[in-house]
């Protein structure tokens, strides 16, 4: 079974996202297998349709009607919305069909569901070839458009509410559109990225060139996987397709945290493959040679015969790199700030993407009575191998085992409180959740599960903890799936203190992955074996919702999430940035409670008493004062739904309005820039998290006497 979690690593579509606000990192593993932007024009032509493509598309129809938890009939009302679906994933912001495209297409719409059964996909085909045919008229007013020079003091602006925005009616009024949308990026190049007019013209020639590639290197393989899943995503928003390219990425990447190959990560820029990050202690950094933002434009064959990587879309790239460990690779590789090509032979390796693995730390809180040593664990992701575990492969990765060895090192160092950092986790496998819950109860259910045959529990029936004391959680709307599962048992027994955003994501449904064969399908549960499986004629695959879950105490995380003890500001609040934002979204829904432990560390009295004394610091805190205003002008501009392109106006609603905050942002910035790797910081040193310790010694202070009854219940229940 698998439970991928929110940010599953789908293929991507070009980022025309313009709205300046502070990006939210999910830490998306792009390592040497992203798709990522291309550059340069060729001749407007959709990818010619493979024949296999057609029996994928009629076994994806059956599957979707057998084993998706709606058990959905794909009919001239789906097709309708579909073929929306599909038009939106190719033109999201509606800069490039027009009025009459759309209604030609949408004619066509309601013969889908009869034509996608006999394996007819000639709708995908003649809406993209129509699609590059407008990439390519938009590309050329854009580089007409960056020769111009704009009026930064005229009272105009860009709307940001794409969804309300209806088709151009002409080529003038798509034309004004993407004037409006030029002019905005030039604004932010100047007044967010300090560029000068000569180097922001420079850089976004490259980006729409990158843009434009991008689109005109979709193969049949892509293509089929925009359709189908805008196909699947009309019944909710995680179902989808992945060809095997995208299947291969989401098992190692993002479940199995490891792959094969030389261990660096690429973007692609104006035709290269440009490395962005060596993985610590892999090939290439052992070898030393490769360095960041060096050209890899070549490979050199065993007979000297070399292929040509540039202007190569990236993902053809990377295929021509990875390969088992053991085995070479020359690279040929442009250096940077050099001109003279040079050839690296690396051995490739085991890749593991460490970086993405739980993280300790121990830190000393100052109390009342004594410093207090606290240890956070900071986990990015649910991630596991479950079959390398069942083979007893001693390299095969385990989110709940990787926490489990940090936790017996804080027993040992004697670290009072444990802090689960699930910020920013997405989630993984639903395995996973079940274990690493396990940790922190004694015995009983971890979370129901509702199919078609009813409702069932998955249960953590081991007796005992790897951590019995005080405990806190923090999450945030970016703490998704397999996150909300641990934090619905942490709430429901009571377990310890949570603390962050108003709510987590609210996904609350169960995926799982059925490969499609040469002779038909074979469906596969995760828990089971790891897709893929070298096996010649595999279509891909598709991840299907065939479940909903469901907490302990019979709510479900869906739409609604988890809420904490204590909720500290956040901008991510207020963000159209949730399950209940997403198109299609399932309903919220409950079942009946099963009998649970309570732990009873959370009393009322104690947390109303720790928010009081939250909310007091707050107030007298400059940076909480600072970050509640951000939200007031957030909240304010985000009403209207207009940016303004008035560089005045523009700079009041999105600069920071002191020299302290726009140094740490320029900081930031070169920091970036020096380092080999981004290493992930287990606990940023900041005024949020430094009020999360003042609330965690608050906590171990006046809930001295709470936590140690309820240690000793623990004790007790544990014999």
């Amino acid at each position: 079974m698998l439970e991928t979690g929110l940010f599953d690593r789908r293929r991507s579509l070009p980022d025309q996202e313009y709205k300046p606000m502070p990006r939210i990192a999910f830490r998306p593993l792009v390592l040497i297998s992203v798709l990522a932007l291309m550059a340069v024009i060729v001749g407007a032509q959709a990818p010619v349709p493979q024949p296999e493509d057609q029996e994928t598309a009629r076994e994806v129809v059956d599957l979707v009607e057998r084993n998706h938890m709606a058990r959905p009939q794909i009919n001239d009302e789906i097709a309708l919305k579909w073929c929306d679906n599909f038009l939106k994933k190719l033109d999201p912001r509606k800069y490039h069909f027009l009025k009459a495209d759309v209604e030609e297409f949408r004619k066509d719409a309601t013969t889908l569901d009869d034509k996608i059964r006999e394996g007819n996909i000639d709708f995908a085909h003649k809406v993209f070839d129509r699609f590059l045919q407008r990439v390519d008229a938009r590309f050329k007013i854009e580089k007409d458009l960056l020769k111009e020079k704009f009026d930064f003091t005229r009272d105009e602006s860009i709307s940001d509410d794409f969804d309300k925005l209806d088709y151009p009616v002409d080529d003038a009024a798509a034309n004004e559109r993407l004037r409006k949308k030029v002019k905005f990026d030039v604004l932010f190049a100047k007044v967010v990225d300090h560029q000068t007019p000569e180097e922001a013209v420079r850089k976004l020639s490259i980006r729409y060139h990158d843009i434009n590639r991008f689109w005109h290197q979709v193969d049949s393989g892509d293509l089929l996987e925009f359709y189908l899943t805008s196909l699947t995503e009309t019944f909710d928003p995680h179902s989808s397709y992945l060809n095997q390219k995208s299947l291969d990425d989401l098992v190692n990447q993002q479940l199995h945290l490891q792959l094969e190959g030389i261990g660096a990560q690429l973007r692609s820029e104006d035709g290269y493959a440009v490395v962005t990050e060596i993985v610590p202690g892999m090939a290439a950094d052992k070898d030393g040679r490769l360095q960041p933002e060096d050209k890899i434009v070549g490979v050199q064959k065993e007979n000297g015969e070399e292929i040509d990587l540039v202007e190569k879309k990236l993902s053809d790239v990377v295929r021509y790199i990875r390969g088992p460990r053991g085995t070479k690779v020359r690279l040929i590789v442009l250096p940077e700030g050099s001109k003279e090509k040079r050839t690296y032979e690396l051995t490739r390796d085991r890749i593991e993407l460490k970086e993405q693995h739980a993280k300790g730390k121990i830190l000393e809180a100052k109390g009342p009575d004594h410093t207090y040593k606290i240890g956070i664990i900071n986990l990015p992701a649910f991630y596991g191998d479950t079959m390398g575990m069942l083979r007893g492969d001693p390299e095969a990765v385990s989110a709940t085992a990787d926490c489990r060895k940090i936790l017996e090192g804080f027993r040992k160092d004697h670290v009072e409180l444990v802090v689960m950092d699930l910020r920013s986790n997405g989630g993984g496998l639903l395995e996973e959740a079940k274990t690493l819950s396990g940790l922190f109860i004694d015995t009983g259910p971890v979370v129901q599960v509702k199919e078609a045959l009813g409702v069932k529990h998955l249960d953590d029936e081991e007796r005992g903890m790897a951590w019995d004391g005080p405990l806190v959680l923090l999450i945030d709307k970016a703490s998704a799936s397999a996150s909300e599962i641990f934090a619905g048992v942490i709430k429901d027994y009571d377990r310890g203190l949570i603390i962050g955003d108003g709510s987590t994501f609210g996904k609350g449904t169960v995926q799982s992955i059925v490969m499609i064969q040469e002779h038909g399908r074979r469906r596969m549960r995760f828990a089971d074996r790891g897709p893929g499986g070298g096996e010649a004629g595999n279509h891909g695959a598709l991840k299907l919702t065939i479940q909903q879950f469901f907490r302990a105490n019979g709510e479900s995380t869906q739409i609604h999430g988890v809420t904490p003890h204590i909720h500290l500001p956040s901008m991510l609040d207020h963000r159209d940035f949730s399950e209940g934002k997403m198109d299609n979204a399932i309903s919220f829904d409950t079942v009946a409670a099963l009998p649970h432990d309570d732990y009873e560390e959370t009393p009322a009295d104690l947390v109303t008493v720790l928010k009081t004394r939250s909310e007091e610091r707050r107030k007298s805190d400059a940076k909480f004062r600072k970050l509640d205003d951000q939200i007031k002008k957030f909240v304010a501009r985000k009403a209207k739904h207009e940016i303004s392109l008035n560089e005045a106006k523009f700079k009041a609603e999105f600069i920071p309005d002191d020299d302290e905050d726009k140094a740490a942002d320029e900081k930031a910035k070169k920091d970036r820039k020096k380092k080999k790797f981004i290493e992930r910081d287990i606990w940023p040193n900041d005024f949020y998290n430094d009020e999360i310790i003042r609330i965690v010694t608050d906590y171990l202070h006046l809930g001295s006497k709470v936590l140690t009854a309820a240690q000793e219940k623990i004790r007790l229940a544990g014999k």
